[in-house]
C-alpha cells in the first residue's frame, strides 16, 4: 500500500488544525475546494510521506485563503470530577477510561461525530485529535491534576504517565494503519475476526478486529448510522468475544447526548428525557416522534436480556449524572411531575436500579427539590422521595436501599422512623400494596419486602420490629380475606384440599411467623385426623395408583418442611 497520506487542514488563528485525511490526493484537493466555499480563513493540503526509516516528511501541495476567520466551532474540554488511573494503552481502552474520555472530549467527539474507540483504534483519527490545537495537552493536564490529587503524587509525573500511555496507543494504531483488513460487508463481527485470525498477523486478533470495525464506523457520519451498523453486524450473541466488542462500541456511541437524542427523538423536558433514558437502559424504550424506531427494535432485546451489560451500566451512570445535575425536570406549569415516572421505573421490590449511585442521586435530587443543603440535605432528600412514592411497599423498598447505601450516616434514627411509617397501616394491606393488586400479588409483595428487610443492613432490633408488623399485617389479611378457608373448600375432595394447602405453605407468599403458622396449623390438623391416609385416596380404586399418590403426597410434605 502507499506510504503517503494527504491531510486537509484549516486555519484557526495562527494554528493549522487537521480537518480530514485521505489516501488519494485528488480526494483531499476536492475536500479542500468544498471547504473554501464555507466560512474558513484558509485551507491547506499537506502530503505526508513516510520514509523507510519511519521518518515523516511533509510538503504543502495546496494553500488557499478563505472568506472568514474560521469555521471550526470553539471545541474545548468539558468538566470532569474524577478519572481512573492510566499507566498503559490497555488502561486507556478500558470502560471507565473511555467513559471519562467521552465526557472530557465531548464537544470534540460530537463535532467530529466520532467515538473514543474510533480514535483509539484508528491512527488517522488519533493523529487528528493530537494535532487539534491545544486540546490534547489541555485534556492530559486536567486528568493529571485529578490523578495527582487522588494519589498525593506529582502533577508532572502524572502527565508523563498519561502521555506515555497515549504514545503506546498511537504507536500500536500507527503500526496497523496500512494493514489490509477484511471489510464489514455482509459479514458479522465473528466472521471478520475469524478471517483476521487466519491472516496470522503479529498484532492481537481482538485489537485488529476493533481496528477493522472502527474503520467501518468512521466512514459513517451519523450516530444512528453507526449504531445501526453495529447492530447489523453483531452476529451470534453466544460469541462472548464478539459480544464484548459490540458492547464497547454501543457504550461509546450512547455516551453522546446527541446520539441519544437522534436515537430517541426530542423531549419536551429534561425529566422526560431522563425517563426515555431509563426505558432505554431497561430495554423497553419507545422513542418520541423522530426516533430511530427500527434501531430501537434491535437494541431493546439486547438491553432487556442483559447482553449489553457495559452499555447498560454506562446508561445508568449517565442517568445518575442527569439526576445529580442542577437542571429542572420541567418548566411547564400544570405538567405531570416527571419524578413520578422516574421513581416508578427505578424502584421495584428488588430495590433501586443501579444500587448505591442511583440512591445517592435520587436523594440529592430530593434535597434540591426541597432546596436544602448542608449536613441534613440527604436525609431531607430521602424524606422528599419517600413522600413522592405511592404504595408503602415501594416506600419501604426505597428506604431499605437507602439503609444499604449508608448515605444518611448519623441520621439512622430518622430513617428508621420513616421505615416504621411504611408498616404503620397494614389493615387489609390497602396502604401497603398497590390498590389494583390481586390477593396473591399482595401476599407476594409483603413476603418479598420481608425478605428484603432480612437481607438489609438495618440493625437486628429494627429488623425484628418491622418484620413483626409485616407478619401481623399478613396474618390479619389471611383472616380478613378468608384466604385459607377459600383454599380449604369443603366441596373439594380431601386430597385436593390437602395438596393445595401444602403448596400454599411452601409457595413463598407467607412469612415464617404468625402468618405461616396459621396455614401450617390447618395442614397439621388434617394429618392428625384418624385414617387420614385412607381418606386421602378413598376415591382411587387401583392399589398401585393409591400407593403412588400417597408416596407423592408425603414427598411433597417433606419438600415443604413438614
Amino acid at each position: 500500500m502507499s506510504n503517503k497520506t494527504f491531510e486537509v487542514r484549516v486555519q484557526r488563528g495562527d494554528r493549522w488544525i487537521i480537518h480530514s485525511t485521505f489516501d488519494v490526493e485528488r480526494e483531499a484537493l476536492s475536500e479542500a475546494e468544498k471547504l473554501l466555499k464555507t466560512k474558513v480563513s484558509a485551507v491547506r493540503v499537506v502530503r505526508d510521506w513516510e520514509r523507510a526509516g519511519g521518518r515523516h516528511v511533509e510538503k504543502v501541495i495546496l494553500e488557499k485563503a478563505g472568506s472568514s476567520d474560521g469555521d471550526d466551532q470553539d471545541v474545548r474540554i468539558s468538566h470532569i470530577d474524577d478519572a481512573p488511573l492510566c499507566d498503559s494503552d490497555g488502561d486507556l481502552m478500558q470502560f471507565e477510561s473511555r467513559a471519562t474520555i467521552n465526557r472530557l472530549l465531548r464537544k470534540y467527539f460530537d463535532h467530529e461525530i466520532l467515538t473514543p474507540s474510533e480514535v483509539m483504534y484508528n491512527y488517522q483519527n488519533l493523529r487528528k485529535l493530537m494535532f487539534h490545537d491545544t486540546l490534547m495537552p489541555t485534556a492530559v493536564d486536567k486528568v493529571a491534576g485529578i490523578h495527582a490529587r487522588a494519589t498525593d503524587g506529582d502533577h508532572m509525573a502524572a502527565m508523563d504517565k498519561i502521555h506515555g500511555a497515549i504514545d503506546q496507543l498511537a504507536a500500536r494504531a500507527r503500526e496497523v494503519e496500512k494493514v489490509d483488513l477484511p471489510a464489514f460487508e455482509n459479514a458479522t463481527i465473528s466472521e471478520v475476526r475469524d478471517e483476521i485470525r487466519r491472516l496470522k498477523l503479529a498484532e492481537d486478533t481482538e485489537f485488529l478486529t476493533m481496528v477493522a470495525f472502527t474503520r467501518a464506523l468512521s466512514a459513517n457520519r451519523s450516530w444512528v448510522g453507526k449504531l445501526d451498523l453495529a447492530l447489523q453486524v453483531k452476529g451470534d450473541e453466544k460469541d462472548e468475544a464478539a459480544r464484548k466488542i459490540l458492547d464497547d462500541v454501543v457504550t461509546d456511541i450512547l455516551g453522546s447526548p446527541v446520539a441519544l437524542k437522534e436515537l430517541l427523538g426530542s423531549s419536551s423536558s429534561f425529566g422526560e428525557a431522563i425517563i426515555l433514558h431509563i426505558d432505554l437502559a431497561m430495554g423497553r424504550a419507545r422513542g418520541n416522534p423522530g426516533a430511530a424506531d427500527d434501531v430501537l427494535e434491535l437494541l431493546n432485546p439486547l438491553f432487556g436480556s442483559g447482553l449489553l451489560s457495559g452499555a447498560q451500566n454506562a446508561m445508568f451512570d449517565y442517568i445518575v449524572r442527569e439526576l445529580r445535575s442542577p437542571n429542572t425536570l420541567t418548566n411547564r406549569e400544570n405538567a405531570l411531575d416527571p419524578m413520578v415516572g422516574i421513581l416508578d421505573r427505578l424502584i421495584s421490590e428488588k430495590g433501586v436500579s443501579y444500587d448505591g449511585p442511583m440512591v445517592a442521586a435520587l436523594a440529592e435530587r430530593g434535597a434540591r427539590i426541597r432546596n436544602i443543603g448542608g449536613p441534613r440535605a440527604l436525609i431531607e432528600g430521602v424524606a422528599e422521595i419517600t413522600e413522592r412514592l405511592r404504595a408503602n411497599w415501594r416506600k419501604m423498598s426505597w428506604l431499605l436501599a437507602v439503609a444499604n447505601s449508608g448515605i444518611v450516616g448519623s441520621c439512622g434514627d430518622e430513617l428508621f422512623k420513616l421505615l416504621l411509617g411504611t408498616v404503620k397501616d397494614m389493615q387489609g394491606l390497602r396502604a401497603f400494596c398497590d390498590s389494583d393488586a390481586k390477593p396473591r400479588a399482595k401476599m407476594v409483595t409483603v413476603s418479598a419486602m420481608n425478605q428484603a428487610l432480612l437481607a438489609s443492613e438495618l440493625p437486628n432490633k429494627q429488623k425484628q420490629r418491622i418484620g413483626k408488623m409485616l407478619d401481623e399485617g399478613l396474618a390479619d389479611y389471611l383472616v380478613r380475606e378468608k384466604v385459607i378457608e377459600r383454599i380449604d373448600n369443603p366441596s373439594l375432595h380431601l386430597r385436593k384440599r390437602a395438596y393445595m394447602l401444602v403448596q400454599f405453605c411452601s409457595s413463598g407468599v407467607l412469612i415464617e411467623g404468625k402468618s405461616a403458622s396459621m396455614a401450617r396449623k390447618r395442614v397439621v390438623g388434617y394429618l392428625k385426623q384418624p385414617n387420614f391416609t385412607d381418606k386421602l385416596v378413598d376415591d382411587i380404586k387401583d392399589m398401585t395408583a393409591k400407593e403412588g399418590t400417597i408416596r407423592d403426597f408425603y414427598a411433597l410434605l417433606q419438600r415443604s418442611g413438614f
